[in-house]
């Protein structure tokens, strides 16, 4: 009888053990069925994920990780092994360290055509006339990221009282890498910033170029290189219908170049939202490509909140009126994948963004007048960045498919229970790797899945 009891005993430790192992496999996966894996847990936080592929078309995942030595954050990025959904040696960019830590100004890789790897990033500079004044630098390796070379800035305007920020690195079809930023040189005789670009020549960056004045100060750019060769930015200008003395107008507009960046098209909007807003919305747009039809998504609170999505037949004609994608999305990131057909990741939170948007205006508002700071001076840029760490609502990472232009499936890739938010996409054929920051218990870590 006694060995019955202990049998029995254990049989139910073996049991519960199983439900148990069972129940937080659950808790790791998604609708799909597919494993959520997370990288580099070491690090004392790792956030701001971005998705790239190196010159053998192979996924590349970058992000910011901070040091629990030393406390500072240094760019670091790993290969994907597609076989079996792993990342490989983890490499750190030593130049980087103490780098911005903004989701919407990310460090990023890239791998020129030869393999020689751009990895640009971010820095403050201490300023008594711009306490948002900052550099954007770039570090170049041509031995794997072994070795670095020394920190260069990127544009010609060397003031270390400007703000150089939100930018995006791309691959161009000639194998050379380009750069567009946001950048506060003629902060005082414009609204807002503008919008520069440059490439490279060789292992550095050639003259910069200005493609528009007027600028949103706070929104991640975005440029794109098409199979043809084409480049494409998308980004959020500031336009002042009511004269000097009206009210900011912030939507989307695009521009592109056929050859190579060396010009580039008339600016047109990507939708008439008329968003009003006086302060800084912190969600960029995203471009993909189908064949030659222009693709773009963006979070507005232009005649309703939300996500909205929209394209345009190639690079010369309008874009069609939007549609909604998600009416408490923000932060959208989009790719083309499985024969001509995009993918969505973004995140929903409980809150809604109009909500969110009236509480950040007013948080900048404030902090601008304390500070005794004017609108019209480059101020704006970085009163709403959030802090690495800083206490992020509960948030799902949602992925949305887009077939001929039409909403089809939506897949809930996180339960909504943890703070998860800017996720980024990357194809894999006839699948997707989708990446994100999740918080939990203080922490931050970069989660992602393979979904299909």
């Amino acid at each position: 009888m006694l060995i019955t009891v202990k049998m029995k005993h254990t049989i139910q430790l073996i049991v519960a053990s199983f439900f148990i192992i069972l129940l937080a496999s659950c808790e790791q996966s998604n609708e799909k069925g597919m494993d959520i894996k997370s990288i580099d847990n070491e690090s004392a936080d790792a956030i701001n994920p971005y998705l790239t592929k190196d010159q053998n078309g192979n996924i590349v995942m970058s992000w910011t990780s901070k040091d629990p030595i030393d406390s500072l954050y240094r760019l670091k990025y790993a290969l994907y092994n597609e076989s079996d959904n792993t990342f490989g040696e983890i490499i750190t960019v030593p130049t980087s360290a103490d780098l911005s830590t903004s989701p919407e100004s990310m460090g990023k890789v890239a791998f020129k055509a030869d393999g020689t790897i751009i990895a640009v990033f971010g820095k403050k500079i201490e300023s008594h006339v711009n306490s948002f004044a900052g550099a954007i630098y770039y570090s170049v390796s041509t031995d794997n990221g072994k070795n670095w070379s020394a920190e260069e800035i990127i544009h010609s305007d060397t003031s270390q009282n400007t703000s150089h920020s939100f930018f995006d690195i791309e691959t161009l079809k000639d194998g050379e890498v380009a750069a567009v930023w946001l950048d506060g040189r003629f902060s005082s005789t414009e609204k807002g910033s503008a919008l520069f670009f440059a490439k490279t020549e060789g292992n550095i960056f050639g003259i910069d170029t200005l493609l528009d004045t007027n600028t949103c100060e706070c929104c991640r750019t975005d440029i794109l290189s098409d199979d043809m060769g084409n480049i494409h930015i998308a980004y959020r200008s500031i336009a002042l219908p009511g004269g000097v003395f009206g009210k900011q107008v912030r939507d989307m507009v695009y521009l592109s170049s056929n050859d190579g960046g060396e010009s580039f098209s008339t600016i047109k909007p990507i939708s008439a939202d008329n968003w009003q807003v006086e302060g800084c919305p912190h969600t960029g747009p995203s471009l993909a490509v189908i064949n030659q039809q222009v693709n773009a998504v963006w979070f507005t609170a232009g005649g309703g909140a939300g996500l909205y999505y929209t394209s345009s037949p190639n690079l010369s004609e309008d874009f069609k009126n939007r549609s909604l994608l998600s009416a408490n999305g923000r932060h959208p990131q989009m790719a083309t994948f499985a024969q001509n057909k995009l993918a969505v990741v973004y995140e929903e939170n409980a809150v809604t963004p109009s909500n969110a948007m009236e509480e950040n205006n007013a948080h900048a508002s404030m902090k601008m007048h304390n500070a005794s700071m004017d609108m019209n001076m480059d101020t704006t840029e970085m009163v709403m960045e959030h802090s690495a760490m800083e206490k992020a609502d509960k948030a799902q990472i949602v992925l949305q498919l887009i077939e001929n232009g039409n909403k089809t499936e939506t897949i809930k890739v996180t339960d909504g229970k943890q703070p998860n938010h800017h996720a980024v996409i990357a194809p894999i054929n006839n699948e997707v790797l989708v990446a994100w920051i999740h918080e939990e218990n203080g922490k931050a870590s970069i989660n992602y899945s393979r979904i299909f």
